[in-house]
């Protein structure tokens, strides 16, 4: 009993830290408006007043308050705007901008920290009007956090809703004049305003308000709020320091600075001094001013995240490995800063050549062949780089370097699609910023225009790219590029709340999810396939949780797997499957190899349940080889080349395996084209195959023998769907296919 009752109270503690926690940023006063447009597509900006938590919910409504219940109820019938934060915190005296938001289908609708979904008929509208932000749920809210009312009252009352009688309180919601709410009120309709007041000078962000609130202190218009746009995302700071330079060039170092070293709260001015700044690890800021000559420098695996806005040049140099062979060392770049151009990316680095005119230094074009092109830019190119964009890159000595302004709002960049031709869907893009980036928030708001829930990296140590699923959160760092498959033609935004600071560390964290790393290896390359056992994964493909080997080049060798269902004939680099059933799961092992090539697969099994033992078939040889042993491998010299899967499968068992055990798992029946119908995992020499029309008629009947894969020619067949019977000694399996 006390055992329970010890339990109930430490439940109880674990609840009150957890609500404490989520309600710390979410109370009266914590953000402010400061920026609204009723004409167009209606736009408004917010300033944090506090520090807003991640995952934080607010909602933002043009509804009215009755003043009847605790809190007060709203008057229904207008629209609300949800805004989820972002992973991240958001720092006091970030600004927050709500675009184009009459509508969900415009282009731009949007924010530029974290995202929106639009309900109701969210509108206002110059003619007294408001906007209320509040915590809770969709139209119940539970805390009021700020308003503001647009235009002067009308007739002796505010259409925001029913004040108390001090005349400064909105009934039954604590916002308060001056505090919580302001009044936009020095015009009777203004189609737009902004606070034009200053942004630094107070010692708390909460002294803050009185100044937004003040209406000399806005610039408002009867005529053009889109004259407004788009708005100033400067900071809101309480402390100023300057940068001296005393010491040395240490950036976080408090001997250079007059006023202490910056955080997120600061404005921090970097004048013409004799000692320009260099940041090495970490550094935050709210807004930056440079006007030394030499700008701000940020070392190889430094980061810098300016909360507001940034002026001035700043170089980032990233150090890229060189390796004598110059086939290898080449690099996925991008450039983390706004302006930098070809001419500069020559002269500032040590470029080695390609062939007489080029240098390496190139962009992927999607559009010619399957596979990809690169493009190399000219000795003498002059083109300024793109943000947002990848390239590859190599050099022959010292750091890749990039000059130019910092990214301080989101980036858009279009996507393309050669696949309607001759080429492929494959986009190279690359981090914007000075900082790392979440590739999870990365692809979660921009699901829609991807095919799939990953991003594809380069890593130059093993010469091959990895597959990163949206669910690892996978930080991409500064001047780093990747890969992405479109499934659109539109633009795919980076927004600036996905920022973050990483160390080397990062991805060091402990693993307990039950996985089998399979490793093959030529003796000069080594590839893997990944298996993940996670609940609620399924045996087909689970967006997020599997991950496609990069198909924007051609791979000389490799391995994956194929999906355990058989759905699609995808090559994965990534499978996840249930934890659960292991035993009854076999998973088909594709690999891509020269003949004659000696390879050896070995295998890494983690958290697996006890007694399951991992087992590669050979079904060529009809071997079972156990690989979770150390020291255990298999080795094959191959007697032809390989490009997919049909002759290895991957076991899960507890026991050991032959022939007998397997039936006809595994095996695969697919129509490569009209006329070609393969099926893999077979090895059998007298294996037949009946097609039967959706009526039932029998349509062919033959046989073939088989070693793991067997291309069967297919009569001129209409388009439609068929059932395929295929019996072996092992026994009969059925399966439907659609000839297109």
């Amino acid at each position: 009993m006390k055992q329970n009752n010890f339990l109930k109270i430490a439940f109880l503690f674990l609840f009150l830290f957890v609500f404490i926690f989520n309600s710390k940023a979410q109370s009266a006063g914590d953000i402010a408006f400061v920026g609204f447009n009723t004409d167009g597509d209606k736009d408004f900006a917010i300033v944090a007043l506090a520090d807003i938590a991640a995952n934080s919910t607010i909602y933002f409504t043009d509804d009215s308050t009755t003043g009847v219940g605790s809190p007060s109820a709203l008057t229904g019938g207008e629209g609300t705007i949800t805004w989820s934060s972002g992973s991240n915190i958001i720092n006091a005296g970030t600004i927050v901008i709500f675009s184009d938001l009459d509508n969900d289908s415009n282009p731009n609708f949007g924010v530029n920290i974290g995202s929106i979904t639009r309900s109701g008929s969210f509108n206002i509208s110059s003619s007294r009007d408001n906007i209320i932000a509040y915590i809770g749920t969709l139209g119940t809210p539970t805390t009021y956090i700020a308003a503001i009312q647009i235009g002067t009252a009308s007739s002796g009352s505010y259409v925001i809703g029913p004040f108390d009688g001090d005349g400064i309180t909105l009934t039954n919601t604590t916002l308060v004049i001056g505090t919580s709410l302001i009044l936009a009120d020095n015009s009777a309709s203004p189609d737009g305003g902004v606070y034009n007041g200053s942004r630094s000078g107070q010692v708390s962000f909460s002294g803050y308000y009185s100044d937004i609130e003040d209406n000399s202190n806005w610039s408002t218009s009867t005529t053009d709020g889109e004259s407004f746009l788009p708005f100033s995302q400067e900071a809101f700071t309480t402390n100023t320091t300057n940068w001296s330079g005393g010491t040395s060039s240490v950036w976080n170092l408090a001997g250079n600075w007059d006023n202490g070293i910056p955080t997120s709260s600061s404005l921090a001015n970097i004048p013409e001094v004799g000692t320009a700044p260099i940041i090495s690890s970490t550094a935050t800021v709210g807004n930056l001013n440079i006007t030394e000559a030499d700008g701000l420098t940020i070392s190889s695996g430094g980061s810098l995240i300016v909360g507001g806005t940034s002026t001035g040049n700043v170089t980032y140099n990233r150090t890229l490995t060189i390796d004598a062979d110059n086939a290898k060392s080449w690099h996925l770049v991008s450039s983390p800063v706004s302006g930098e151009i070809m001419t500069d990316i020559r002269a500032n680095n040590n470029l080695l050549t390609n062939g007489s005119s080029l240098v390496s230094f190139a962009t992927y074009d999607n559009t010619t062949d399957a596979n990809g092109d690169w493009v190399y830019f000219g000795n003498t190119a002059t083109d300024a780089l793109t943000n947002g964009r990848g390239y590859s890159a190599k050099v022959s000595s010292g750091d890749l370097s990039f000059t130019g302004t910092i990214n301080t709002s989101n980036v858009s960049i279009a996507l393309t699609q050669g696949s309607g031709g001759s080429g492929n869907n494959f986009n190279l893009l690359g981090n914007p910023y000075t900082s790392s980036i979440n590739s999870g928030d990365f692809i979660t708001q921009n699901t829609s225009e991807l095919t799939q829930a990953e991003i594809y990296v380069w890593e130059e140590a093993s010469e091959q790219y990895l597959t990163k699923l949206s669910s690892a959160n996978f930080k991409v760092s500064p001047a780093q590029g990747f890969f992405v498959e479109a499934s659109s033609t539109n633009s795919v935004v980076f927004s600036k709340g996905i920022q973050s600071h990483e160390t080397d560390n990062f991805q060091k964290s402990v693993n307990t999810r039950p996985e089998v790393k399979l490793n093959v290896t030529d003796g000069s390359l080594n590839r893997f396939a990944d298996i993940y056992y996670i609940n609620g994964t399924t045996t087909g493909f689970d967006n997020g949780y599997d991950g496609k080997l990069f198909g924007g080049v051609s791979h000389s060798f490799a391995v994956f797997s194929n999906l355990v269902d058989n759905s699609n004939t995808e090559k994965y680099q990534i499978q996840s499957l249930p934890d659960s059933n292991y035993e009854n799961m076999v998973v088909p092992i594709g690999v891509i190899a020269s003949a004659g090539k000696e390879i050896v697969f070995t295998a890494e099994a983690l958290n697996l349940p006890s007694g399951i033992k991992v087992f590669l078939e050979d079904r060529e040889l009809s071997k079972f080889t156990r690989l979770d042993e150390v020291n255990s491998s298999y080795k094959i010299t191959l007697g032809s080349a390989l490009s997919g899967s049909g002759r290895f499968f991957l076991h899960t068992r507890s026991s050991a395996l032959s022939t007998d055990d397997i039936a006809l798992s595994g095996i695969n029946i697919f129509a490569t084209n009209k006329n070609t119908l393969r099926v893999t995992g077979v090895n059998d020499t007298n294996t037949s195959i009946k097609i039967y029309n959706i009526l039932g008629k029998k349509i062919l009947d033959t046989s073939f023998a088989s070693k793991g894969v067997a291309d069967v020619n297919l009569p001129n067949f209409t388009s439609g769907v068929y059932i395929v019977q295929l019996t072996t000694e092992k026994g009969k399996l059925s399966k439907k296919i659609v000839l297109e």
